[in-house]
Order: C-alpha cells, then sequence, then structure tokens
C-alpha cells in the first residue's frame, strides 16, 4: 500500500473523530491511575457494564494510596459480578508495588507502567498515550481486526507472524504526535463503525482505501485459525444453615474465583445424584445430612463450562466442624463477601443478598 494511502488512514480516522460522540465516564481523563482503573475493568468487559463498576470502585478508592490500603476482600466483595477476578487481585498487588517501589507516584513511563501486575502492552499504551502523551499505539482486538480489514490481512492474526504483521501495519499508520488523540480515535472506531459483526462499511471514512471493503472480505476478516478448548465442570454447593447463620468458605487454591467466598463445594458429575453426594459428605465431614437442590445454574467462562447445583442443608445448630478459611456469619453480613456469579444468582434468587 502506498505511503499516501497510510497517511490517508491517520487523517481520515482523526477527521472522522469526534470525542463527544460516544462519551464513556474515564474519556479525556488524563490521571493515570483513574485511566488504569478503567483500562482494566474494560479488559474483559463491555463499556456499558463497566461504568456502574468504574463509579463505585473510584468513589471507594478515589487514590492509589486508599486502593493499596484496602482489604483484598472489600475489593473483590466491590468487584463481585464483573468476574475474571484476577484483575482485581492485580490492580491491588500494583497498588501497593506503587506505594512501595514508586513512593506512591503512578509511574510515567511506560516501561515502569508495563511492570505493573496485569498491565500488558495495549494497557500500558492506553496509559502512557492518554495520561502523559506517550508515543505507543494501543493494539487489541478492535484495533487487530480494523487493520486486517483494512489491509485485507490473510495471516491468522492468533499467529506470531500474523500478530507481527498487525503491529507493524499499526506502527505505519500511527501518529506518535497525537498518540492520544489517535489511540482515542482508532478505539472508538472499532467500537461504533468497523464492528465485529455487520460492520458499517457505506457510512465508513476508510472505505475508499480498505482492501477488505474492495475485495468483499470484511466478514472473514480477521482471520483466526484458533478453537477455544472449554473444560466441563459440575459444581455442588452446599447451602449450610441454621437460623440467621450461613457457612462460607473462602477460595484460597490457585483455581477461578480464588480469593473469593463461597458455600462448601464437591466437584464431580457423578455427585449430582443425592445418594452420591450424601455419601461423600459423610466421607469427608463425618456427618451425614439430608440434602435437596434448590437452585442450578450453568456459567460460561473463557475456557470452561460450569454447571452448578446447590444443595441445601438446614442444621439446629452452627456446631459444624470449621476449616482454614471457613466462617459461620449472619444473612445480613452477606453483602460484605464477594462470591463467583452463580452464587451471587443463587443469593439473590433467595432474597440474601
Amino acid at each position: 500500500m502506498s505511503n499516501n494511502k497510510l497517511t490517508s488512514f491517520h487523517k481520515k480516522l482523526l477527521a472522522w473523530h469526534d470525542p463527544d460522540e460516544r462519551p464513556l465516564a474515564w474519556k479525556g481523563i488524563r490521571d493515570p491511575y483513574l485511566i488504569w482503573i478503567s483500562e482494566i475493568i474494560l479488559q474483559q468487559t463491555r463499556a456499558a457494564q463497566a461504568t456502574p463498576y468504574y463509579y463505585k470502585l473510584t468513589e471507594r478508592f478515589p487514590t492509589v494510596q486508599a486502593l493499596a490500603a484496602a482489604p483484598i476482600d472489600e475489593l473483590l466483595s466491590l468487584w463481585q459480578g464483573l468476574g475474571y477476578y484476577s484483575r482485581a487481585r492485580n490492580l491491588h498487588f500494583s497498588a501497593q508495588m506503587i506505594m512501595n517501589e514508586f513512593a506512591g507516584v503512578f509511574p510515567t513511563e511506560y516501561k515502569d507502567i508495563l511492570s505493573l501486575k496485569g498491565v500488558g502492552k495495549y494497557t500500558a499504551a492506553a496509559i502512557g498515550s492518554f495520561a502523559f502523551d506517550l508515543p505507543y499505539p494501543v493494539v487489541d482486538g478492535n484495533v487487530i481486526r480494523i487493520i486486517s480489514r483494512y489491509f485485507d490481512l490473510e495471516l491468522a492474526v492468533d499467529s506470531k507472524e500474523g500478530l507481527a504483521q498487525v503491529n507493524a501495519l499499526v506502527e505505519e499508520v500511527f501518529v506518535a504526535k497525537k498518540a492520544a488523540a489517535f489511540n482515542q480515535a482508532i478505539m472508538d472506531f472499532g467500537a461504533t463503525v468497523c464492528v465485529p459483526k455487520n460492520p458499517h462499511c457505506h457510512t465508513c471514512p476508510l472505505q475508499e482505501n480498505c482492501l477488505a471493503f474492495a475485495n468483499n472480505t470484511q466478514a472473514v476478516r480477521p482471520i483466526k485459525t484458533k478453537k477455544i478448548k472449554r473444560r466441563t465442570r459440575h459444581f455442588n454447593f452446599i447451602f449450610l444453615h441454621s437460623k440467621d447463620k450461613i457457612y462460607i468458605q473462602k477460595r484460597t487454591e490457585k483455581d477461578i474465583w480464588q480469593g473469593l467466598y463461597q458455600i462448601p463445594l464437591f466437584e464431580g458429575e457423578t455427585l449430582r445424584k443425592k445418594g452420591a453426594l450424601r455419601k461423600e459428605i459423610a466421607k469427608t465431614w463425618g456427618h451425614s445430612f439430608d440434602v435437596e437442590p434448590i437452585f442450578t445454574h450453568k456459567q460460561l467462562l473463557t475456557h470452561q463450562v460450569i454447571h452448578s447445583i446447590v444443595w441445601e442443608v438446614q442444621l439446629t445448630n452452627t456446631s459444624f466442624d470449621k476449616s482454614v478459611d471457613a466462617l459461620w456469619i449472619r444473612k445480613k453480613e452477606l453483602s460484605q463477601y464477594g462470591f463467583p456469579k452463580s452464587l451471587t444468582l443463587f443469593l439473590q434468587d433467595k432474597s440474601l443478598i
């Protein structure tokens, strides 16, 4: 593609972009801490869903000092419903890192921003360009899609060679002197015009030079070859309660939802039958309980499918043996703890939170 067409890309993109056209709570902010919070939330979350969480988190933790000083359980409780909880744990870890290694001041250099846990090249480029005008382009799924279509790339973008090709072409069209404006423009363009399905090609400012439009290949760009394989898991949660108290445990192992709370869990497809579950409970706890299924839920994660059943066990007292990281809490205290989505929905269904 000629230099004129490369130049045309950023000129038309910037001419098209109106910063006020797609208002977002974090748009135009120069505070790197607030930008960081928004970008971490947006890593696996749509903007519409992210907005209330952004307000909630920044109101409770207006500064990096406030976030670093907060208990991780409080952050996880506020994060409840967003999923991908490692993002919250990384935020908390990095806030403490900023306090310890950067004297409580958010780093201003790209390499230092990139050193924060949970911050990759895209997030570092977004923070660096929006807060400090650092000359780094953002390259996320939106940008990969735009570049793949504009240049009609035939290499799979989930291959090493394909991604390298995309990165090289982004550098060709990027405007370092207008990094913040370019990055915001291309992000908005991918969210509103060059969308994944049914892109708005006939109103696209880049249409004239878009090779995918010329070749009618928009629908099959970008090319991806890798398919996500999902592991199926069967969770049997035991809702142990006595009067106004509920028995909960903290998930401490390196697995999904680490650091969140749950009601006791027995995993296994064979345990979805009442008899088998009762035997396993008796074997594990030394108590034979009558169990009744009261709630089911299916949750799709990136690499897992979780089939959950909540079984009820009503006790007359709270003398049930406690394990490490387990406790009896009052029902009115449940909102103070962070639970996985399936259990949050269960608790809401039973009007417990």
